[in-house]
Order: C-alpha cells, then sequence, then structure tokens
C-alpha cells in the first residue's frame, strides 16, 4: 500500500489543490496523512471539507522535516509517497512512479523529475537527467548537484527507516541531507519524467540563499566525519574543496551585510581546508 505524507503549514490558500491533486491518482493511495504543523490561519478549516478521505495529524510549529518524520510514524503504507501542501501532482505520480518500480524489482525507490507551475522549467537540469537514468543513484550524483526533490519519489518504508528521521534543525533543505543517507543505504533509481508542479511564492523557505548555504556545509561537514563511503565516492579533495568554497560565499555575505565576526570564523573555516587560497586571505583581511 502506498501511504502519502502531506506537510503542512500555513499553506490553507494552496492545499485543497494539492490534496485533489493526490486524491485524484490514476492508481489512488492506500492512505493521505496530512500533518498540520501548527497552522494558523484557515488549514484546519480547508482540511475539514475532505472528511474521512484524509487522515489528519496536527502538532506544534515543528517544520517540514518533524512534520514528516511525525506523519511517517503514523503512516501504515509499505511505500511512501511526500506531496508538499503548495505542490500539484501530475494525474500519473504514482501510478509512473509504481510502474518504474516494477518494472526494476531490484530498487528501494525512485526519484523523478518537477516542474515549475509559473513557467514550466525543469527542477532536474537535464545534464544531471541524461547522467543518472537507468542507473542506481549515488553520492556522487548529489554532489554534483542532482537535485532530490522527495515530492518526486516513491519510496519504501523500509529504506526510509534504514535510513534514519529527517533532521529537524534543517529548516530550508532537510531532503539533500536525508538524501546522502537514503543512497548510501538503499538502491534507488531516477525517471526522468515529470511527476509534480513546484510552487514558487514570496513565503517561500528555500528563498533564504545564505541559510541554505549553511545547511550544506552542515551536510557535507557532517559526511567528511561520518561517511567514509560517502567520501571515497566522491573524493577527499573534491570534498573538502566543496567546503572551502561554500565557507568563503557565506564568508563574502556576512562581510557583505557587516557581520565581520561571524564572516571571520567563515573565512577561517574556508582557509582551513585552502590555506594558500588568495580570495580567502584578502577577505579575511579585511574582516579583521
Amino acid at each position: 500500500m502506498i501511504s502519502v505524507v502531506v506537510p503542512s503549514f500555513n499553506a490553507g490558500r494552496w492545499i485543497a489543490t494539492s490534496l485533489d491533486s493526490i486524491l485524484g491518482q490514476t492508481l489512488p493511495p492506500g492512505e493521505v496523512v496530512v500533518v498540520d504543523d501548527g497552522s494558523t490561519d484557515d488549514t484546519a478549516q480547508v482540511l475539514a471539507t475532505f472528511g474521512d478521505r484524509i487522515r489528519v495529524v496536527r502538532a506544534a510549529h515543528g517544520g517540514l522535516a518533524a512534520a514528516r518524520n511525525l506523519g511517517l510514524a503514523v503512516a501504515s503504507g509499505d511505500w511512501i509517497a511526500f506531496q508538499d501542501a503548495d505542490d500539484v501532482a501530475r494525474p500519473d505520480r504514482l501510478a509512473m512512479l509504481q510502474g518504474y518500480l516494477d518494472g526494476t524489482p531490484a530498487r528501494d525507490g525512485v526519484f523523478a523529475d518537477g516542474a515549475r507551475l509559473d513557467d514550466g522549467e525543469h527542477l532536474v537540469p537535464r545534464a544531471r537527467a541524461a547522467g543518472t537514468a537507468r542507473r542506481q543513484l549515488t553520492a556522487a550524483d548529489l554532489f554534483a548537484g542532482f537535485p532530490a526533490y522527495y515530492q518526486s519519489a516513491l519510496i519504501a518504508r523500509d529504506a526510509l527507516a534504514a535510513a534514519g528521521p529527517f533532521d529537524p534543525t534543517y529548516r530550508i533543505h532537510p531532503d539533500h541531507d536525508h538524501a546522502f543517507r537514503l543512497f548510501a543505504r538503499a538502491r534507488v533509481g531516477y525517471l526522468d519524467r515529470v511527476v509534480f508542479g513546484y510552487r514558487r511564492h514570496d513565503e517561500s523557505i528555500t528563498a533564504d540563499h545564505l541559510g541554505a548555504r549553511r545547511e550544506l556545509v552542515h551536510t557535507l561537514e557532517r559526511l567528511r566525519r561520518e561517511d567514509a563511503g560517502a567520501v571515497e565516492t566522491i573524493g577527499r579533495h573534491r570534498l573538502e574543496a566543496a567546503l572551502a568554497r561554500h565557507y568563503g560565499r557565506i564568508g563574502r555575505t556576512l562581510l557583505r551585510h557587516g557581520e565581520r565576526d561571524a564572516a571571520r570564523d567563515a573565512f577561517d573555516r574556508a582557509l582551513r581546508f585552502r590555506p594558500l587560497h588568495p580570495g580567502h586571505r584578502w577577505r579575511r583581511f579585511l574582516a579583521r
């Protein structure tokens, strides 16, 4: 059985359309679990109109990762799909993903593509799509820029359990950190089909570019400390070069905003990996 988990925080204006797109699938899910993550808008009233077609779980606001974890804890399906409350699933999303898994029984899960609702642009870059189709995804794919959108995925519950919970300290991109853990423990493939529409709007937390980069370096530091397999797959030199680059960009942003102490710390971290880099050294001097 497929369970669809839908975290929602103040998404009352979009969630009816999102849920309609899931409930109207050509391959209907066995259950739809909506986690109302402490919403203060009209989400509760909108959810009430769906009656017993959905299961609603309410919690204090804890963010996307915490809401997904709660949804997983109460979902009963063997296979899990995630849906964001402001996105729209294509009518054949679940059928397409299930069809891929039926034809590729060695896989524990599959990710696919999405498209922006405003302009139709693909979320998975075409070069990444061409390079990942028909094979197992690895940490090297994530490191090279493959975007693991869980709204496009269908994953075995056992594989999710092996990867562990989504980390609630990630406010913006818990998917990226979790995907590194998932790809290390499960056989996951990619289907180059658009299966959902991604909504961009002013309230989107992905607009916080500095926060997103900080979360990225947190993930890469964790890999460096804890995941020898990922380091070997990516290459230690490439991993440390990326860390230096990201710390440098964090430092530049902080310096532009006058946060000199935090900028110095970021440049010091960049120089830990690339001590002779002239740009990092010069900007560290400017932040003194």
